[in-house]
């Protein structure tokens, strides 16, 4: 089973398919001065939900980027459904290749993505190949998980230790890439727990709903290691965070 497909089944019951909530994203966009008509671009946009809120609450002019396009058909239905301000339009394929195209955004949105951009792991060489995407006196709002202690062995293996920062380690990850932070937000326990819960009964319901599936097997295999991996550490050794960066005026 491919990893689109198994992404389709992880967020099936998510609207936001990150750990926050829209509140804490409202009000960590509160601090940018977003103005109507603003170029923006939601980059690993996933299914679009959050890509149509920020466009409709700040009524921008939005591309939502998303490279697999079973989550880009998604994407498509949920702009189809009715919104009072704001443009959206998607692009399906990889991030790295609409920012070749591009003009300079207002608002460049980087929420959970995994592997944007090939080849670069690291947090600050990530945002420093973006920064030049965004325009001067404009943001980067950046979403991942960051190490709350080191991590051990196990979810090192599973996440990539360097792939995560510290939560200072994201903020001087956008300051490596000429960005000064405005504001960070860190996501409530209760958002990690209803972030995790709700994935992990999407796997454990579908591989009920096709048990004769030869896929079933595994996917009830991956819930079983992603519970037990959140139980006895993710859920102390890891948090959420959305950051917001600007780009200097000049």
């Amino acid at each position: 089973m491919d990893q689109s497909t198994i992404g389709l089944i992880s967020y099936r019951r998510h609207r936001i398919c990150n750990p926050f909530s829209f509140d804490q994203l409202g009000r960590t966009l509160g601090f940018a001065d977003l103005q109507p008509g603003d170029r923006a671009a939601d980059l690993g946009c996933g299914n679009g939900v959050v890509s149509a809120w920020m466009a409709d609450r700040h009524d921008l002019d939005l591309t939502a980027v998303e490279r697999y396009p079973p989550v880009a058909e998604l994407a498509r239905q949920t702009i189809a459904e009715p919104r009072s301000r704001g443009r959206v339009r998607i692009v399906e394929g990889p991030a790295g290749d609409y920012l070749a195209g591009a003009w300079e955004h207002r608002l460049l949105s980087v929420l959970g993505a995994v592997d944007l951009l090939p080849g670069l792991h690291k947090p600050a060489e990530v945002m420093i190949a973006l920064a030049p995407s965004i325009a001067p006196g404009g943001w980067l709002l950046w979403g991942d998980p960051f190490w709350r202690t080191p991590p051990s062995e196990r979810l090192a293996a599973v996440f990539g230790a360097e792939r995560y920062a510290t939560l200072p380690g994201w903020v001087a990850a956008g300051e490596a890439a000429g960005l000064s932070v405005r504001h960070v937000a860190v996501s409530a326990d209760a958002d990690w727990e209803e972030f995790f819960w709700r994935m992990n009964a999407s796997l454990e319901d579908w591989a009920e709903e096709h048990a004769g599936s030869p896929d079933a097997a595994a996917i009830r295999f991956r819930a079983a290691v992603t519970r037990s991996l959140f139980l006895e550490e993710g859920r102390e050794a890891m948090g959420f965070g959305l950051y917001l960066f600007r780009k200097p005026r000049a």
